[in-house]
């Protein structure tokens, strides 16, 4: 190899991952994208409304609903306003890996009030807590379980992920 090339391998590296906000499970890079409109059915998830619903009617999922939906699988994680930006291994345990473009890391969930909290290797300290509700395919999420922010969406995906073969590891 010669020396130009050793100098430009790198640079080539942060390029590749700036370019692409999660190097998919198949070796390829993933685009921003919108998520697949035809598992919405008849609720369109980008045009969510920002209100809580009456009481009751759509209630946030308890730990053994969120276990039983998510454990031993995949999703991608979209947000309303820039598309695919993550995936997450559910593993038994209430053990999870986080994927993206910037990290790969380790953490675990568990049930905090109404929310599903996650408690991440680089934060331990610091939960980030959502309520999610099931949409029969898919999974819909909300910060801190608040209906005026964007909420994330959950779709199944290929998987498991892992930090092995991850460029920022």
């Amino acid at each position: 190899m010669t020396q130009a090339f050793r100098n430009v391998a790198p640079v080539l590296a942060v390029l590749a991952l700036l370019a692409a906000p999660v190097m998919a499970q198949d070796g390829g890079a993933q685009q921003f994208q919108s998520p697949p409109q035809a598992e919405f059915g008849d609720e369109a998830p980008l045009d969510l409304p920002d209100t809580a619903p009456e009481s009751g009617a759509d209630p946030a999922l308890d730990a053994a609903q969120f276990d039983a939906l998510t454990r031993g699988k995949t999703f991608d994680t979209y947000d309303s306003e820039s598309g695919l930006y993550g995936v997450e291994s559910f593993l038994s345990g209430q053990r999870v890996i986080w994927r993206d473009a910037e990290r790969c890391m380790h953490g675990s969930w568990d049930q905090v009030g109404d929310n599903i909290c996650f408690f991440y290797e680089d934060k331990p300290d610091q939960p980030v807590c959502w309520t999610y509700h099931d949409r029969a395919g898919w999974i819909l999420g909300r910060y801190e379980g608040l209906y005026e922010l964007p909420p994330i969406m959950l779709y199944p995906a290929q998987g498991p992920i892992s930090c092995q073969s991850y460029l920022g590891a």
